[in-house]
């Protein structure tokens, strides 16, 4: 059995703002942005991701909230499945409530985001 140690990224940028975080990407055009990162590591750990730079988008508040306005959701691609979870947002959307409570465990819920 060959096992893949994954390989840090060269770079991790932690912008705290939309804006910050396009101007890193556009910086740095190679690198690979980040929220909850579950899916990110899969491909990291099996080999088949080698990120040169990685940009992280779990401390922007702009997009990890949700709204329901004029009859529509507003939801934003860092909202954790945790949050889409909890009783107010399940009595806006009972269905995705209920697909983010079966996310796996509570670990991948907190990190794992709507938008990946």
């Amino acid at each position: 059995m060959t096992t893949h140690a994954p390989q840090a990224a060269q770079a991790v940028t932690l912008p705290t703002t939309l804006d910050e975080a396009v101007a890193a990407l556009t910086a740095l055009p190679a690198a690979v942005p980040v929220a909850g990162g579950t899916d990110l590591m899969a491909a990291v750990n099996s080999g088949q991701l080698r990120p040169a730079a990685l940009v992280g988008l779990g401390r922007i508040s702009e997009i990890r909230g949700w709204q329901y306005q004029d009859g529509h959701a507003l939801l934003g691609a860092g909202l954790t499945h945790a949050r889409m979870g909890r009783p107010d947002f399940a009595a806006l959307i009972p269905a995705l409530a209920a697909a983010a409570r079966a996310a796996g465990p509570p670990q991948i819920r907190n990190a794992g985001t709507l938008g990946g």
